[in-house]
């Protein structure tokens, strides 16, 4: 009976949300104006992707970062995050995707970092002419074989660089090619997170 019970409530578990959470996003209720900086890869690690690391850093990533913005009625901030107001500046994401090491990119075995690193990235990210509240993906592991790819969501204050909410998420990929496979994570992140 037991093992039955933890069959189900596994099922249910895995039937219902692919999309998992290290903590919630209970702090950006009253957020209602973001600046989209896009997904940050310098963190990231590829396990088994058999695509070339120069190309991966000189064309995919960027791609990936500009689909979002290019279809913005798919991938839908404002409705997904609940949030009216949303602004894209993802210029300083591909500068910094753009200058990492292309043979420390992929790795054979899983990969993780503590959450600490995230406000090493968010410090980065002087955007002079903006105020109010950035919202950011940093990447962490983009799993071929698991077929997973797993993110941390942050909000943060633009001027203090103080994080609001900063939430892990992994979910799973699918779709043809490079930028649309790893790309359909986002879009299930995105889609998922008032859940």
């Amino acid at each position: 009976m037991k093992r039955g019970i933890l069959i189900l409530s596994m099922a249910l578990v895995f039937g219902y949300s692919a999309i998992t959470s290290a903590q919630g996003n209970k702090n950006t209720s009253d957020v209602k104006s973001v600046v989209w900086l896009g997904i940050d890869y310098t963190l990231a690690k590829f396990t088994l992707a058999t695509e070339d690391p120069a190309v991966i850093v000189n064309q995919y990533l960027r791609s990936i970062n500009t689909l979002v913005i290019t279809e913005r009625a798919k991938f839908d901030i404002s409705k997904f995050f609940d949030i009216p107001e949303v602004i894209n500046d993802i210029d300083p994401a591909n500068e910094f995707n753009s200058k990492i090491d292309p043979s420390k990119l992929i790795v054979s075995n899983d990969y993780s970092f503590e959450k600490d690193k995230v406000s090493e990235v968010i410090k980065k990210y002087n955007v002079k002419d903006k105020t109010g509240t950035g919202l950011i993906f940093i990447a962490e592991n983009l799993n071929k074989s698991k077929k997973t790819a797993s993110y941390y969501v942050c909000f943060f204050d633009l001027k203090t660089k103080e994080i609001i909410d900063c939430s892990k998420k992994t979910a799973p990929v699918t779709g043809i090619g490079f930028r649309n496979y790893w790309a359909s994570s986002v879009y299930l992140i995105m889609k998922t997170w008032k859940k």
